[in-house]
C-alpha cells in the first residue's frame, strides 16, 4: 500500500509541475498562451484548448495562417482568408463559421500566429487562473509531494541494515524534505501571485474613485443633464488620450473614455499609462474620437470584481434592472449625449455587431433591424429607432464564453 501511494504521490507532483511548465514556459521562448473559450474554429481547434502565439512580421503571414488578434476587449483566433498587402487587412474567418468575418482585421491588432495548440488544457488554466484554483492546485502539489514520500523512512531503514557493511559508494536518495521545500516555494509563489492580483484590483478601485471624488461631482434627483459635472480640463493633464466620460445611470460605472486609434493602448493600460488588469474604458480605434459617427462602439473589461462593465451582466440576469438602470450617458467637453438602451444580447467575438462605419442609410436600418430582432427581450422606448438615429454600443466580455452587448439611442442631447 506504501509503495502504491508513493507511485500516486509521484505522479501527482508530476503531473502538476507538467501543467504549470506548459502554462509558464512558452514566455520564456516568446509566446504567448491563450485558452479557447468559443467553438468557431472547431474541429481543428476545440472549446477548452490552449494555444500558443508567437509575434510574427506582416510579411510571414500568408493565407490559411491562423492568427490570434486583438478585437476590441477580447482576444480572437481564427484562420486568415485574405490579406491585402497595400493597407495591410487582413480577412479572417473561423472554420466552424458560414461566413467571413465583418470586419477586416488591421496588421496592428495582430498579436501572432498559433504555432501550437493542446485540447483540454485550457480548462485546466482557467481553473488555475482563480484564486481558489491556485490554492486547489498548491494544496494538490503538497499532498502529492507527502504521498510521494510514503513508505520512504521505512525503505530506508531495511537498505541501512542491508548494506550497513557495504562501501558508501551507493546512491544518495532524493530527500523528500527538499521536494517539499520546492513545493512550498511554489505554493508560496502562488500566494504571492494572488497578493499581487489583489493590489492590482485594489490599486483600479483606489485610481478610478480618486477620479470620481476630485474630477467629477454627481447628484440625483436632478434633470440628467445636471446629474454629472466632469472636469475634462484637468483629467487632460492627467492624459491628453482622455475623450470623454461614461455614466450609466443609478449604477457604479462612471469613467473616463480613452482613445489611442486602437483597441490594444488602453485594453490593460490606465488613464495613467500604467498596466493593469482592469485597463482602461476606450472608444473603437475605427471610431472618430469626436463621437460624429452613427454608430460608436465603448469597449469595458466584465471584472469580478464587478468594476468597469462588470455590472453590465445584471442586465440579462436580474428581471426589473432595465428598468430601473435604463439609460447612460456620455459627456464631452463640447456635449452632453443620453441614451435609451433599446436592446441588449450575446453575440461572436468577430459579430456583425462590430461593423463600422454606418451612415443614415438601408445598410444602418438593417443593422438596427438585426440588433432589435436578437434582443434578448421586447423593450418599449420612447421612440421607434431609425437609421437616423446615433447608436452607442456598450461591450464586454461575457460569462458564456461570448461577448455581452448593450445598444442605447442618442434621445437627448445639451
Amino acid at each position: 500500500m506504501e509503495k502504491i501511494f508513493s507511485f500516486l504521490g509521484k505522479v501527482i507532483v508530476g503531473v502538476v509541475i507538467l501543467v504549470c511548465l506548459s502554462l509558464v514556459a512558452p514566455r520564456f521562448i516568446g509566446m504567448q498562451a491563450y485558452n479557447v473559450i468559443s467553438g468557431s474554429m472547431e474541429p481543428t481547434i476545440s472549446v477548452g484548448s490552449i494555444v500558443y502565439v508567437k509575434t510574427a512580421d506582416f510579411k510571414e503571414l500568408s493565407k490559411g495562417d491562423i492568427i490570434a488578434f486583438d478585437s476590441g476587449a477580447s482576444v480572437v483566433t481564427h484562420r486568415i482568408v485574405s490579406i491585402d498587402e497595400s493597407d495591410k487587412l487582413i480577412t479572417t474567418k473561423g472554420d466552424a463559421n458560414d461566413a467571413n468575418d465583418f470586419m477586416p482585421v488591421a496588421y496592428v491588432n495582430v498579436i501572432g500566429k498559433i504555432t501550437a495548440h493542446l485540447p483540454l488544457l485550457g480548462y485546466v488554466a482557467a481553473a488555475i487562473s482563480t484564486t481558489l484554483g491556485k490554492i486547489i492546485t498548491g494544496v494538490i502539489f503538497i499532498v502529492g509531494v507527502i504521498l510521494s514520500g510514503a513508505g520512504g523512512s521505512k525503505k530506508r531503514k531495511v537498505e541501512t541494515r542491508k548494506h550497513e557493511n557495504e562501501s558508501p559508494t551507493n546512491k544518495k536518495k532524493t530527500n523528500p524534505k527538499i521536494v517539499l521545500a520546492i513545493g512550498l516555494v511554489i505554493v508560496f509563489g502562488a500566494l504571492g501571485g494572488f497578493l499581487y492580483i489583489y493590489m492590482d484590483y485594489n490599486g483600479s478601485n483606489e485610481l478610478y474613485d480618486d477620479l470620481n471624488d476630485s474630477y467629477v461631482e454627481t447628484e440625483k434627483e436632478v434633470p440628467w443633464y445636471e446629474m454629472v459635472q466632469v472636469d475634462f480640463e484637468d483629467l487632460k493633464k492627467i492624459n491628453p488620450d482622455v475623450i470623454g466620460w461614461i455614466y450609466v445611470e443609478n449604477t457604479d460605472i462612471s469613467y473616463p473614455i480613452m482613445y489611442s486609434g486602437n483597441d490594444s493602448t488602453y485594453l490593460r493600460t490606465t488613464i495613467e499609462k500604467q498596466p493593469a488588469t482592469a485597463g482602461s474604458i476606450f472608444l473603437e480605434g475605427l471610431n472618430r474620437p469626436d463621437f460624429s459617427d452613427s454608430h460608436d462602439i465603448i469597449y469595458g473589461h466584465n471584472m469580478r470584481n464587478l468594476s468597469m462593465f462588470g455590472t453590465l451582466k445584471f442586465y440579462k440576469s436580474e428581471p426589473n434592472y432595465l428598468e430601473e438602470h435604463k439609460y447612460f450617458q456620455i459627456l464631452t467637453p463640447e456635449k452632453k449625449m443620453r441614451f435609451e438602451i433599446f436592446t441588449y444580447f450575446d453575440t461572436d467575438a468577430a459579430s456583425w455587431v462590430y461593423t463600422l462605419p454606418y451612415s443614415d442609410n438601408k445598410d444602418f436600418e438593417d443593422f438596427i433591424g438585426k440588433l432589435k430582432s436578437n434582443a434578448y427581450k421586447d423593450i418599449e422606448t420612447e421612440k421607434e429607432v431609425h437609421s437616423s438615429d446615433k447608436v452607442t454600443t456598450l461591450s464586454t466580455c461575457s460569462t458564456t464564453g461570448r461577448r455581452f452587448t448593450l445598444h442605447g439611442y442618442l434621445c437627448d442631447e445639451r
